[in-house]
């Protein structure tokens, strides 16, 4: 045996031991960020960066509950959006489904008349912290969604709020402090106001 066949027939051992501890150790490390929530794939939780702090950006040139309909899309009969959130609205809403949860949108954007009704009905009911002052709703930017799945609107033990907790962030979306609605979500897709993650330039033109 030549000493390059004998070196070879040496070393070969060692660097299929070396992979096969590399390979133990990627695995381990991916088990402990699975468990811990950190984990960095496509749909990790590294891409989905939930701050309740982080809040929608206003619209340059616009006022809030009066966005021409330049501004606006129509999803459906419940669903008005802001041009920029609806395909990763779409994309999220799909990516839901797929995974056996049926969430579509209660509503959408707020013209102003609406911000106006809906802060009536809360204070009313005196739960004024429902709903926003008249000209300060997310709604009225067409960056807000009122969610509901298979069972209704969201609560904070329904499925569809548990997904959305699990998933939304890579989508854009996000769910605010200070509001008391599990249904009620905002796209920061963008980076919002702190300026944050910004969802994947495919999910700005995603098509199903």
């Amino acid at each position: 045996m030549s000493v390059a066949v004998l070196k070879r027939a040496v070393v070969a051992p060692k660097r299929s031991r070396l992979s096969k501890l590399g390979l133990l150790l990627v695995a381990l490390f991916a088990g402990i960020l699975a468990v811990t929530g950190c984990t960095t794939g496509s749909s990790g939780s590294s891409l989905n960066p939930i701050n309740p702090a982080n809040r929608p950006t206003t619209i340059t040139g616009y006022t809030n509950g009066q966005l021409p309909s330049s501004q606006l899309y129509v999803v459906n009969s419940n669903c008005t959006l802001y041009r920029p959130t609806v395909d990763s609205y779409e994309a999220m809403i799909a990516a839901a489904r797929s995974a056996g949860v049926q969430l579509s949108a209660a509503e959408c954007y707020r013209d102003y008349s609406g911000q106006v009704y809906e802060r009536n009905y809360w204070c009313k009911l005196g739960i004024c912290a429902n709903a926003a002052v008249p000209g300060y709703s997310n709604h009225g930017w067409g960056k807000a969604v009122d969610l509901r799945d298979q069972n209704g609107s969201l609560t904070f033990t329904s499925i569809g709020y548990k997904w959305m907790v699990a998933h939304a962030g890579q989508y854009g979306w996000n769910h605010p402090g200070g509001v008391n609605e599990a249904w009620h979500w905002e796209w920061v897709g963008d980076g919002g106001t702190m300026h944050g993650y910004a969802v994947r330039p495919d999910l700005m033109n995603w098509n199903p």
